[in-house]
């Protein structure tokens, strides 16, 4: 049974990075025993190594994680690329549909073995033989659909202000949240939402640099935990490039940062 999980989120082709996270999580005790992925590992490069156009160069990348224990969920990058359909119908799918054509063809290529992992399910309830954590990109629901605009699951954001839909939603919704804790992404943004039992009050609680990376108690039993680890491929104005170590047996979630400029 695997204890301990890199969970990595929207790397968006920076294979530098993720090596990074590799290492780093190798060199920790007892290491970690596989990882999950929460999606976009495509998309964005422009944003994570300045240059629009795809590194053939992550294609190493992609083989190297491929060689782990991987659980996944497909982010919106992904569920774009398999949905050419709606290149002229979706707006923010239409912005990228240069980069999305060029994706495709490299993936029909190459036949990219991880690719067809990850592409899988939008949300999974992880670990298998004893779920703790509902796993998605954006949201396990359409949290943001209404008449005016429409998102799939995978394309809804979930940022810190939204606290009632996170309290009402998730947490207090079995059919949305069967697990007592999540883990999601795409926002970007290194964090938690945490929700007293008791008290049924929810907070965010956002990583900050100046914080040391220490351990934080998951299995309380009062409170219930909703993470985000951030990008591990896009750095951000107020916060680095990060990444989780999350232990299941310890019930405790580390947050990594690699703070260091790229070099490719």
């Amino acid at each position: 049974m695997y204890k301990k999980h890199l969970v990595l989120s929207d790397i968006h082709e920076n294979g530098e990075s993720l090596f990074r996270f590799m290492r780093k999580a190798e060199a920790m005790e007892s290491g970690f025993d596989d990882i999950w992925l929460l999606g976009d590992l495509f998309g964005h490069s422009n944003q994570s190594n300045g240059n629009a156009k795809f590194d053939l160069g992550f294609l190493d990348a992609l083989d190297r994680l491929a060689d782990y224990p991987i659980s996944a969920v497909f982010g919106n990058w992904e569920y774009w690329l398999l949905h050419p359909e709606r290149d002229n119908t979706s707006e923010a799918q239409a912005k990228c549909k240069a980069e999305l054509e060029e994706r495709r063809q490299i993936i029909t290529e190459r036949k990219i073995r991880l690719f067809d992992k990850i592409m899988k399910k939008e949300v999974v309830c992880l670990p298998e033989e004893n779920p703790q954590f509902t796993v998605f990109h954006g949201c396990s629901f359409p949290c943001h659909d209404g008449q005016a605009y429409h998102a799939e699951p995978c394309e809804s954001y979930l940022n810190p202000k939204d606290l009632n839909i996170v309290t009402g939603g998730l947490f207090e919704n079995r059919e949305n949240l069967k697990t007592q804790h999540f883990l999601f992404g795409h926002t970007h943004i290194p964090g938690y939402f945490v929700y007293s039992v008791s008290t049924f009050v929810n907070i965010w609680r956002q990583f900050t640099p100046s914080v040391p990376e220490q351990k934080i108690e998951y299995g309380n039993g009062i409170q219930r935990f909703g993470i985000n680890p951030g990008s591990a491929g896009v750095e951000g104005k107020d916060f680095p490039r990060t990444a989780l170590i999350l232990d299941t047996e310890e019930q405790t979630f580390q947050f990594l940062a690699d703070r260091e400029p790229l070099y490719s």
